[in-house]
C-alpha cells in the first residue's frame, strides 16, 4: 500500500467516528492533497480556490528552482 492511500484512510478514520462523517470527508476531501504520505490543506487563491495538484507541483518546481 503507498503512502498516501494509508495517510488517506488514516485522515477519513477521523471523520468515520462521528455522525455523517463519511459525506463530510467526502466533500472536504478536495480541500486536501497527498504529498509524500503527508495529507496538507491545498495552498489557495487570493479568491480562496484550491489549486489543482497540477498547479501545486508547478509551485514547487519554482520553488526548488528559485533555491539553487
Amino acid at each position: 500500500m503507498s503512502k498516501c492511500k494509508k495517510a488517506w484512510k488514516a485522515w477519513e478514520a477521523g471523520y468515520e467516528k462521528k455522525e455523517g462523517g463519511k459525506e463530510e470527508a467526502a466533500r472536504e476531501k478536495r480541500e486536501f492533497y497527498c504529498d509524500n504520505g503527508k495529507i496538507t490543506l491545498r495552498p489557495s487563491d487570493d479568491a480562496d480556490v484550491p489549486f489543482t495538484d497540477s498547479q501545486i507541483k508547478e509551485m514547487k518546481k519554482k520553488e526548488k528552482k528559485n533555491k539553487k
